[in-house]
């Protein structure tokens, strides 16, 4: 496995690495801190769904075609997408519950309920006091090293930082 594995991500101080679906029996392992969250998925050949099982956010279908998923995708990694929160546990909170079909405002990273082996994804963190410095820096890291963001990051994140 190439850099931005499980390995690589403990070693940068990520921490976790639980199950996205079910958080809630993580929350009190899960800081109400600023910082960083990666997702993660052991996995070397995806197998997308037809159908996005992803909230509809404003009623916007989340679901996108299996070509646009196929050519987003990174070989060679386990990260799949790389998040920041201005609290760690009520961010991923939304990314699970978003990924369980609730309208809730976690649009990042929705390609990753597109894979047939979501209920697989874990979500490591970090705590840092500067979780918009440490996002660009991690992405910019990533696509260095892999030639591209993430599979499931469809921005830079370059927007402020938002509190929940």
């Amino acid at each position: 496995m190439s850099n931005f594995d499980q390995q690589h991500l403990s070693q940068l101080g990520f921490v976790g690495f639980v199950p996205v679906r079910s958080p809630g029996r993580f929350a009190s392992q899960i800081p109400s801190s600023p910082g960083v969250y990666a997702v993660t998925l052991k996995q070397p050949t995806p197998e997308f769904l037809a159908i996005s099982g992803g909230g509809h956010f404003k009623g916007k279908p989340p679901s996108v075609e299996l070509e646009c998923l196929d050519a987003k995708w990174v070989d060679a990694t386990e990260t799949l997408y790389i998040g920041r929160g201005g609290s760690l546990r009520s961010r991923i909170d939304l990314l699970a519950r978003y990924g369980r079909g609730e309208p809730v405002a976690h649009q990042g990273g929705r390609y990753l309920w597109q894979l047939a082996a979501h209920d697989r994804l874990c979500v490591g963190w970090r705590v840092d006091p500067d979780p918009v410095g440490s996002e660009r820096e991690l992405l910019e890291m990533f696509e260095h090293e892999l030639g591209r963001l993430p599979f499931a990051n469809l921005v830079r994140g370059t927007r402020e930082l938002v509190l929940a």
